[in-house]
């Protein structure tokens, strides 16, 4: 498996900051996502990755406010 960023990964384990403002929140970790990529720290693979655990957590988030 693909290491990610731990600053990154610590940002999509905010469930209370997801669940907060689900649609932000997945917006900053996709510019999040896209930033480490720019800089090179991870590769095209890791940031599609990335970016679909961003859209996982929104659904998550969304769902988790919608049953609440």
């Amino acid at each position: 498996m693909l290491s990610l960023p731990e600053m990154w990964v610590a940002e999509l384990s905010d469930q209370a900051a997801l669940i907060v403002d689900p649609d932000g929140r997945a917006a900053v970790l996709a510019e999040l996502a896209m930033a480490a990529h720019r800089r090179k720290a991870v590769d095209d693979d890791q940031l599609s990755d990335m970016l679909e655990f961003a859209e996982s957590a929104r659904t998550w988030a969304l769902l988790e406010c919608e049953y609440a």
